[in-house]
């Protein structure tokens, strides 16, 4: 298995020659040599996946183009693509869960490289078939989209509309290009100094008594430690993906935005991994909601969903579901008494809001470990 720094040189290295092929060969060749970097990048870490990735990206083509996408076709689509990841995920329990969150790239090794998000970016493309919003493209843009190779690894999870529109209006624009550099030594920066040496070598090597210990302040510091190293570690390879996405003149959905401010758990999710959240909004929250009329069944179910993306397993359907539950709280919460919040006064609503933070902050933090007590109850059953 490739280690985490050998995967991250393998991914910048294939980017950088996507860069490359963006702006210094013909037009007309642009997007087939990007996917092939893409390519290319699985042919070093993960050579079953050009396959199966592949076969899925021709497949999900040929639906759409001798479409328009059926109910039916769309429903069994879904169903093939969930009951794939849950196969893989099912057959790769090598890798740690914790190790999978923390650093998503090197789980995705493990599963065909780039599966997870392959799967969801299946599925938006037929969902959006269905709908009959896809411009009309052809199969090298498409396949330019799926194999762009800065977000292979671990997202963010782009809109295939959002991409076509960029592909076809690209221009060169140094301060677009200067912007992606900058950005990208920035998301290394986050992940070889900031996750890996300091959180991940020296803070964790201080804390190793207190962590270690089943404690409350061990268990308190385990898990504080944990989302700082994901939140780090993740952002950094966002960062990396969107920089150089940017570098190449696309425009890579941002995947967060300081969430550890969020003042409630809505806030939270919009602001944490907001390529994926707002993937289950689109295609599970809205057509749940559509068919129950129920918001706080939609929003249990979005995120469950989203918990089982993660991992195939009873603990994290409970963390999802936990999540879930949290935000139809907060919605009844804000319904109740939100009017009344926003009508603070200012020094009452800066109180009110750093508490607020507190609250949302710890609601996150401790999730695993209330989601763990709750699975080890039930399965004590």
């Amino acid at each position: 298995m490739f280690g985490e720094q050998s995967l991250l040189m393998i991914v910048v290295a294939w980017s950088v020659l996507a860069v490359g092929c963006a702006w210094l060969v013909p037009a007309r060749w642009q997007s087939g040599l990007i996917a092939l970097c893409g390519v290319g990048l699985l042919a070093c870490v993960s050579p079953i996946a050009i396959a199966l990735l592949g076969a899925g990206t021709a497949v999900s083509f040929a639906l759409h183009v001798h479409g328009p996408v059926s109910k039916r076709t769309l429903s069994i689509s879904i169903v093939t693509i969930a009951l794939l990841f849950a196969a893989f995920i099912l057959t790769s329990r090598q890798v740690p869960t914790a190790t999978a969150a923390i650093s998503p790239a090197a789980a995705r090794v493990v599963l065909p490289l780039g599966l997870a998000f392959f799967c969801l970016r299946w599925i938006h493309y037929l969902f959006e078939s269905y709908k009959g919003t896809l411009r009309q493209h052809t199969f090298i843009e498409y396949c330019c989209y799926q194999f762009l190779p800065s977000t292979l690894p671990a997202g963010p999870i782009h809109r295939f509309d959002e991409f076509l529109r960029d592909l076809r209006r690209k221009r060169w624009e140094p301060t677009a290009f200067s912007y992606g550099g900058q950005r990208v030594l920035y998301g290394l920066v986050k992940l070889v100094v900031v996750g890996n040496y300091l959180l991940g070598e020296q803070l964790t090597h201080a804390l190793a008594d207190q962590t270690a210990q089943p404690t409350l302040v061990g268990t308190y510091l385990s898990a504080m430690l944990f989302w700082l190293k994901l939140y780090v570690l993740f952002s950094g390879y966002s960062d990396v993906a969107i920089g150089f996405g940017a570098a190449m003149g696309f425009t890579i959905r941002e995947n967060f935005n300081w969430p550890f401010l969020a003042r409630n758990i809505r806030d939270f999710w919009q602001r944490w991994h907001n390529s994926l959240a707002s993937w289950c909004r689109d295609y599970v929250f809205t057509p749940v909601l559509s068919a129950t009329r129920s918001q706080a069944l939609a929003v249990v179910t979005a995120m469950s969903v989203l918990g089982l993306w993660h991992d195939v397993s009873l603990r994290y359907l409970i963390w999802g579901a936990y999540h879930g539950c949290g935000i139809a709280a907060f919605r009844w919460f804000d319904a109740k008494a939100g009017a009344l919040i926003d009508s603070l006064p200012g020094w009452l609503d800066l109180l009110w809001g750093a508490l607020a933070c507190l609250l949302t902050l710890h609601f996150v933090m401790l999730s695993f470990p209330v989601t763990s007590a709750i699975e080890h109850f039930l399965e004590g059953l």
